[in-house]
């Protein structure tokens, strides 16, 4: 065969092969790469936030900087890789954490690593605690080495507790703050927030929803605000838990779908059962 006459056919064969469709061309096509998998430090999702979470959980007492607070943690600390945000809870005046351990323990069971210890109004409990945390994730010997998602602190609490939330809320590690029936006293607690806010208040709790009411209108930075149905001051953190779940789901675990339940026309905690109220979205 000439040289002339092979080109001839090679160049046919290029054309037709050319025509074909284009699986006719690719029947053993090269995979796409598989995708790497997640990092695996997010906590579980979940289709619940009045249910308890996916994790066990495990209360320390008598521990903290004091050894007067309570640790409430999913019991097996960085499973599968998961870093956990960490959340500061106050009790209300003349309580401490024993009367909210179905609280604690129910945010806990989301993945969160929980605090608690009796409030003061300063707040400098709360200030404490997160230094003592952050040095317990740095230490090698600590139970939570390394399991804290330190860049995700949050502090919230009930009546004095959330006062004691308003106090410390310029904390720059602070990512977000819940208060659930505590309106400041003077309406400057407002004053000291550089982060989200959720203010979570009753209907039957003549005393402290006026100051969250005015509390709200003073607030610059976004914030979100409800009054519960029925709900009293004594009951507000348990009829609020879902709405105290969902938040921090949002807030510190980073789950933005979340947003739809606070900050939409037709927000799951907007509708019947909720007067509510949002800004600077």
């Amino acid at each position: 065969m000439s040289l002339l006459t092979a080109f001839k056919r090679g160049a046919l064969t290029a054309l037709l092969v050319s025509l074909l469709p284009l699986h006719a061309t690719a029947a053993n096509p090269t995979p796409p790469p598989t995708p790497e998998p997640p990092a695996g430090n997010s906590i579980p999702p979940v289709s619940r936030v009045d249910a308890d979470g996916p994790y066990a959980v495990t209360i320390e007492r008598n521990v903290g900087p004091s050894r007067s607070g309570w640790v409430v943690r999913p019991t097996n600390l960085g499973q599968n890789g998961v870093i956990h945000p960490v959340f500061v809870w106050g009790p209300g005046a003349g309580t401490g954490p024993s009367n909210y351990e179905f609280h604690l323990r129910r945010i806990a069971s989301h993945g969160f690593v929980v605090y608690s210890q009796t409030s003061t109004s300063s707040g400098d409990e709360m200030t404490d605690a997160i230094d003592w945390l952050i040095s317990e994730n740095q230490r090698s010997r600590s139970p939570y080495y390394q399991t804290l998602d330190t860049g995700n602190i949050g502090a919230g609490g009930h009546s004095r507790g959330s006062v004691a939330s308003f106090a410390i809320a310029d904390d720059p590690r602070l990512t977000t703050t819940i208060h659930v029936a505590g309106g400041s006293f003077d309406g400057n607690g407002s004053d000291n927030l550089r982060n989200p806010a959720a203010y979570i208040c009753a209907e039957e709790d003549p005393l402290a929803t006026p100051n969250c009411r005015r509390d709200y209108a003073n607030t610059d930075v976004p914030v979100w605000f409800t009054v519960m149905d029925g709900a009293s001051h004594t009951s507000a953190a348990r009829d609020g838990l879902p709405m105290i779940v969902a938040w921090l789901r949002w807030q510190l675990a980073g789950e933005t779908e979340r947003r739809t339940m606070f900050i939409d026309p037709s927000c799951e905690f907007c509708g019947p059962g909720y007067e509510t109220q949002y800004k600077n979205w």
